[in-house]
């Protein structure tokens, strides 16, 4: 038994198999490059956190280093590899309790509660996309903090 399978096409057909898969090749392409591109986002983002991270705990090590926030910013800078772009901006905030309203620091309160000081570290990276993406704004700031309290 020979089983053979007769492809018939009709005239004029020839050459549809390529132009099909022209057009959904430029489909795919689009599609896997933004799922490529928007992809890095979260791990930017991460990168962002943990840098802020960094420096909060640079500045918690020791009261010494809760006043040094060029030392906590450059921490913070450093943990992130010198990504291209990145800023960090480190503050002292103080408060009469914990969780309370922000007084100027050093804090004086006096018989409302002790002084609470806290250091907060705000990283900041730059994220551009590969392919402009319409609605999509180019370059994406994405910014992450920290703060933790200084004994």
């Amino acid at each position: 038994m020979n089983s053979r399978i007769k492809v018939t096409r009709k005239r004029g057909q020839r050459g549809n198999a390529v132009i099909e898969f022209s057009i959904m090749a430029v489909v795919l392409l689009l599609l896997c490059c933004g799922v490529a591109d928007f992809s890095r986002l979260p791990v930017l983002a991460n990168l962002a956190k943990g840098a802020a991270m960094a420096g909060t705990q640079y500045a918690a090590l020791s009261p010494a280093h809760a006043g040094d926030l060029t030392g906590a910013q450059n921490t913070a800078l450093a943990a992130t590899g010198n990504y291209p772009g990145a800023t960090a901006v480190a503050t002292q905030i103080c408060a009469c309790s914990i969780g309370g309203a922000h007084v100027s620091c050093p804090a004086s309160c006096g018989a409302s509660g002790t002084p609470e000081t806290y250091v907060q570290v705000v990283v900041t990276i730059p994220f551009q996309t590969v392919i402009n993406y319409p609605w999509v704004p180019n370059p994406i700031t994405i910014s992450q903090y920290d703060v933790k309290a200084v004994q």
